[in-house]
C-alpha cells in the first residue's frame, strides 16, 4: 500500500501539521542535501508568517530552534515517518516559472529538506 499523501498548503495551517503532531516528544532529524541541520526531540512547532519554527531539545539537553520557510510542496510518507519540504522552483504550481540569476537568496533555494522521525 502506498501511503504517499500530497499536501496542499492553506494559509490557516502549519504545513506538515499531522506529521509534526505525531512527532511531538519524539526524536527527529532535519537534513538539507544530506547535511544535518538539526537533530533532537521535537518540543514545539509553530507557524510565524512565512516560516515554520521548530523547537528541539538536543542530546545534551539544550534547546535549539530551527526556522524553515514555508515550502512550495510537501510529501508526507506516514509509514516511513518521513516528510519532504520541496523548495524547488519546479514545485511551484504555476505556468510562469520565475527565473533567478545571481546569488541564491536562501540556503533552501531550489532544494529539498528531509525531516525523519527516528
Amino acid at each position: 500500500m502506498n501511503d504517499f499523501i500530497p499536501a496542499l498548503i492553506t494559509l490557516e495551517e502549519v504545513p506538515g501539521e499531522p506529521f509534526f503532531l505525531e512527532c511531538l516528544q519524539k526524536h527527529i532529524v532535519v537534513t538539507l542535501e544530506n547535511r544535518l541541520l538539526r537533530k533532537g526531540r521535537l518540543m514545539l512547532f509553530n507557524r510565524s508568517n512565512y516560516f515554520i519554527q521548530l523547537s528541539l531539545i538536543n542530546d545534551r539537553g539544550n534547546r535549539e530552534n530551527l526556522e524553515v520557510p514555508i515550502p512550495f510542496n510537501i510529501e508526507y510518507h506516514r509509514e516511513e515517518g518521513l516528510m519532504y519540504f520541496d523548495y524547488r522552483i519546479s514545485a511551484l504550481r504555476t505556468d510562469a516559472i520565475p527565473r533567478y540569476e545571481g546569488k541564491n537568496p536562501s540556503n533552501f533555494f531550489n532544494k529539498i529538506v528531509e525531516i525523519q522521525a527516528i
